[in-house]
């Protein structure tokens, strides 16, 4: 037996092992949805930029930010300290991330679920929580006239916005989610915002 070729081998094999152990976590951010007026109707956005966290080793992170149709993208080295994560302060091309970028935070609550901002409480959930997750519904309802309606999407938020004259957004308000089930029977894990 060729001893001199096993071990070389046996390394190899180890190296490529342990390349593959880690698996890639990905997490999003939980954005509001928030309205406002363009062309004289009122239309759905996200008060935030797409952003999502991506730990691609035990010690390096992919950290990206979409606004719209533009985005960046930057890899950065991490730590985990007992339920903290901690980012470093520039990525791995020596910018300083937190410079003119008030939005940055280098700080999370981590759990197999979710990362939540230390500082600015943004709260990103892992796509395995998005998949599984019953929490997490799709919608939401708007309550006018004593009716409530499930907003799925722009198309069903226009038809039932339309229906509301002079609408000023200032007069929605969320209610109670045992208050909606018990009054609309709108179930817990839905958000519901009433006109009033």
């Amino acid at each position: 037996m060729n001893y001199k070729l096993i071990f070389p081998l046996l390394t190899l094999i180890g190296f490529l092992i342990s390349c593959n152990s880690y698996k890639i976590k990905v997490y999003s951010l939980s954005r509001n949805i928030e309205y406002t007026e363009t062309d004289g109707k009122m239309r759905m956005f996200t008060s935030e930029p797409n952003k999502s966290i991506v730990l691609i080793s035990d010690s390096t992170l992919n950290y990206s930010k979409i606004y719209g149709h533009l985005g960046a993208s930057t890899t950065i080295k991490y730590r985990k300290s007992n339920d903290t994560l901690i980012l470093e302060s520039q990525d791995i091309y020596g910018k300083n991330l937190t410079e003119n970028n008030p939005d940055f935070s280098n700080l999370y609550l981590i759990t197999n679920d979710s990362l939540t901002s230390l500082m600015n409480k943004e709260k990103y959930y892992s796509t395995d929580y998005l998949k599984n997750s019953s929490k997490k519904p799709k919608g939401f309802y708007i309550v006018y006239e004593n009716k409530a309606y499930k907003i799925k999407g722009q198309k069903s938020a226009d038809r039932i916005l339309g229906k509301i004259p002079n609408m000023d957004t200032n007069k929605f308000v969320e209610l109670d989610k045992d208050f909606a089930k018990k009054k609309y029977g709108i179930n817990r894990k839905y958000k519901t915002l009433e006109y009033k």
